[in-house]
């Protein structure tokens, strides 16, 4: 990609403010201008504005759109680190837990993107995500959590031991199908500090050992939450894309749409793989993710985000 200079991206800023001035609001030039600009981009162009207007973006942007449009355009202007950390507070120290927002954004990151969750956690509250998961949840799906934050999730670079596979895959089956009740401790040991690359070896010789996939395993073994998590892991471990697309089509399922849960995905993967996911999209639903998306919103929430899938920043 070519550079991006301070004055590119005060012209930008120039014409986000020219779009929400005077009578009205330009919204395409505002979704034009937010989704052909990458992250780091868009980081300058709100530095700009401020400089310029006095003003920040956010403000300026608050006082002329509003509803899930304006949320989509605010979540898009976040650093992403700054991003999911706030998505993590809040699923922690809100009303209740949100379980499946720590799932669906914890367990799929390697140990190096939880460090830079952590960092950002601790630039913005001040606090430390390990102590905050450890105040706040208890149990075996706490136990995940803890682990998983603890940020020892082996490097996924790290060379694949055949050996070391196939008897953690046999501690797995003595673990649950091959004995009465569960042993959960030995699934999160496993599931939580082995490279994806190490499990994938690892479900392999599960599959030799019982017969069966590791994911039925789980299915029969776990409920809840719980079983959500350990499924989460194991399908980030197979291939991501297709997880967060299978995710996506659940905030599409039924009567309405999960908006709160589309923006958060289709944000948090628009610079990482979006166009993997699209792909596996249109491989499980024989649609694509942009017609699905298309036929659930509308208005300039809808232009918005048909915007970020069709174009590939």
């Amino acid at each position: 990609m070519t550079s991006f200079t301070m004055d590119q991206a005060e012209n930008v800023a120039k014409s986000l403010n020219k779009a929400m001035k005077g009578f009205g609001t330009d919204e395409s030039r505002l979704i034009k201008e937010i989704v052909s600009h990458n992250n780091a981009q868009r980081q300058m162009i709100k530095q700009k504005y401020l400089t310029m207007f006095g003003k920040t973006l956010e403000d300026d942007l608050k006082s002329e759109i509003k509803g899930h449009f304006l949320n989509g355009v605010l979540s898009l202007l976040e650093p992403l680190a700054e991003y999911e950390a706030k998505i993590i507070h809040k699923a922690i120290k809100g009303i209740g837990t949100d379980e499946k927002v720590l799932t669906e954004t914890l367990c799929p990151k390697e140990s190096h993107e939880i460090e830079i969750l952590k960092s950002a956690y601790k630039r913005l509250f001040d606090k430390n995500l390990e102590e905050d998961v450890a105040n706040d949840l208890s149990g075996d799906l706490g136990k995940i959590y803890r682990s998983i934050v603890s940020g020892g999730r082996e490097d996924s670079r790290k060379q694949v031991d055949n050996d070391k596979a196939k008897k953690e895959a046999q501690e797995l089956y003595d673990a649950g199908e091959g004995k009465f009740g569960t042993d959960e401790s030995s699934f999160i040991r496993i599931l939580c500090s082995r490279s994806f690359p190490q499990l994938n070896a690892i479900f392999e010789e599960y599959k030799k050992i019982s017969g069966n996939d590791v994911e039925k395993a789980v299915k029969n073994e776990m409920s809840g939450d719980l079983e959500r998590a350990c499924l989460a892991i194991i399908k980030s471990a197979r291939n991501k894309p297709a997880y967060f697309a299978e995710l996506l089509k659940n905030t599409m399922d039924g009567i309405g749409t999960r908006d709160e849960d589309l923006i958060r995905i289709l944000v948090s993967r628009s610079e990482v793989d979006l166009s993997q996911i699209k792909k596996e999209y249109s491989k499980q639903n024989g649609k694509s993710l942009y017609d699905a998306v298309k036929s659930e919103i509308s208005g300039d929430y809808e232009k918005l985000f048909l915007a970020l899938i069709e174009i590939e920043i």
